[in-house]
């Protein structure tokens, strides 16, 4: 039996809203603490539980904070939450406005002054964070890496045995936001561009890296990875030739983080 105040995860996800899939995985990332074991298959959460999902649940859905930085906010030392958006320094508000620019854009149409204006951000303190725009850029890509990685992971945690078809599906509505900017350093890495060039080798092999830990449990694991990754930009293009994607989300123009809104 619990004590007074303990439920199940069951009444967990029931108060919150939130998946179990979801909650364990934000167990596993460290941004939720440990539940109390009542038996050797029975947790037992609490009221404290359901306060930090729900904070998680706004960070990500208002703020749009990927669960990297949750994971700063959450372990900081008395958060207050109503200046979550003063937690996120200037050089991360940067690389968000960036990451929205260069996939709407592109690489060439934006430039430093473009990207600070968006932030709200001073010259000089752009360059106290990142060298250059190319700096800036690359920095972008990896995020756009991270968040689409975090994305599938979430889409397949505690999913055992799913199809390849469904894997690429997932992991193509996990990958689409964030295709544009992976593009754009490839299409300069094929141009000859050596620096962009040896980015994109680190980008495709961090996303396969990544893909791979989310795969971890399914035996096919890192070989499957790379396939996936292919299979689900070939999915994409797909998609977008027959229309599929015409309500689909896109980045949001209006500057605001790294924010979604219905196209058309």
């Amino acid at each position: 039996m619990g004590t007074p105040g303990e439920f199940p995860i069951s009444e967990l996800v029931a108060r919150t809203g939130v998946p179990a899939a979801s909650i364990h995985h934000y167990r596993r990332l460290g941004l939720l603490p440990a539940p109390r074991r009542a038996a050797a298959n029975r947790f037992l959460y609490s009221q404290r539980h359901a306060e930090a999902v729900e904070q998680i649940r706004e960070l990500r859905e208002r703020h749009r904070l990927p669960l990297r930085h949750i994971a700063q906010i959450m372990n900081a030392e008395n958060p207050d939450h109503a200046e979550v958006a003063t937690l996120a320094d200037s050089g991360e508000q940067l690389r968000e406005v960036a990451i929205q620019e260069f996939a709407l854009r592109g690489y060439t149409e934006v430039s430093v002054a473009d990207i600070c204006t968006q932030a709200g951000v001073a010259k000089g303190t752009f360059y106290r964070h990142y060298r250059s725009k190319q700096d800036l850029f690359f920095r972008a890509v990896e995020a756009v890496v991270d968040n689409t990685a975090e994305e599938f992971a979430a889409s397949i945690d505690g999913q055992l045995g799913l199809s390849r078809q469904e894997l690429t599906r997932r992991l193509a509505e996990s990958l689409l936001p964030g295709l544009p900017i992976m593009l754009e350093v490839a299409k300069r890495s094929v141009q000859g561009q050596v620096e962009h060039a040896a980015a994109a080798q680190r980008v495709f092999w961090r996303l396969a890296e990544r893909l791979g830990e989310a795969l971890s449990d399914d035996p096919r694991g890192h070989r499957l990875a790379g396939a996936l990754i292919m299979d689900a930009i070939a999915h994409i293009f797909a998609e977008g030739l027959m229309g599929r994607f015409a309500d689909r989300p896109t980045f949001d123009s209006s500057g605001e983080g790294n924010a979604l809104t219905a196209s058309g």
